[in-house]
């Protein structure tokens, strides 16, 4: 099945979605969902209370573009740091 495919029902949608992520191949996918299954609603919904939080609060540093849940990440909103340093890693 080809990631742009639309699915029907419930459980091949979250394979689908699952098979979205990075390194996740469409057998890994179908391990994902039947353990999410497995667990019951608490943790199914746990997660799903993690990646909104995520979606709705992580964004980029306005001065680093690292990823942060402020306007400016901890390590350019730190005094001591010398603004006119780069640090090319």
């Amino acid at each position: 099945m080809r990631a742009e495919e639309k699915v029907s029902g419930v459980i091949p949608r979250l394979m689908q979605e699952l098979g979205k992520l990075p390194g996740i191949g469409p057998k890994t996918a179908e391990r994902l969902t039947h353990h999410l299954l497995a667990v019951g609603p608490a943790e199914i919904l746990s997660l799903v209370d993690a990646l909104r939080a995520v979606a709705e609060q992580v964004h980029r540093c306005e001065q680093c573009c690292n990823l942060t849940e402020s306007e400016v990440c901890a390590i350019c909103a730190d005094t001591r740091r010398d603004p006119g340093l780069l640090c090319v890693v």
